[in-house]
């Protein structure tokens, strides 16, 4: 499994909108789908919205009623034999929506990640450069 605690934790202030995105140093990635997600013995559907190298948004069921301070598992199904699969924690919770940042994350899951990223990105050079930050 491949931490990404170590590799990506910043400890960063509360931003607005526009200094959030400045900030930002991963692309992010439209992308809709449905991912299943796990939290002690709990388990839900949420509608994916984007995701990137640092993690993903979603928008979970309205009435759930879950420790969102838990690292919780996350599984997304992309075809019959691929899918993502990570531990993940829920670090913002605004707007109906969650952004969830990758904790842990196998060598097959993170080689699919990077190929969804690589298929959906408009820009090769800079998903390379996020590839490389990564170590």
């Amino acid at each position: 499994m491949v931490t990404f605690c170590a590799l990506l934790h910043k400890w960063t202030p509360k931003l607005n909108k526009s200094e959030q995105s400045e900030r930002r140093s991963y692309n992010r990635i439209p992308f809709t789908a449905e991912i299943l997600m796990q939290c002690g013995d709990e388990e839900w559907s949420c509608n994916l919205l984007d995701i990137s190298l640092k993690g993903m948004l979603v928008e979970p069921p309205e009435s759930l009623d879950i420790d969102i301070s838990k690292p919780c598992g996350m599984a997304l199904f992309l075809g019959e034999d691929i899918s993502i699969h990570a531990r993940v924690n829920i670090i913002r919770s605004e707007d109906g929506n969650w952004g969830l940042k990758w904790l842990q994350i196998d060598a097959n899951s993170l080689q699919h990640l990077r190929r969804l990223i690589e298929l959906n990105t408009n820009n090769p050079a800079m998903l390379m450069r996020e590839l490389s930050e990564l170590g």
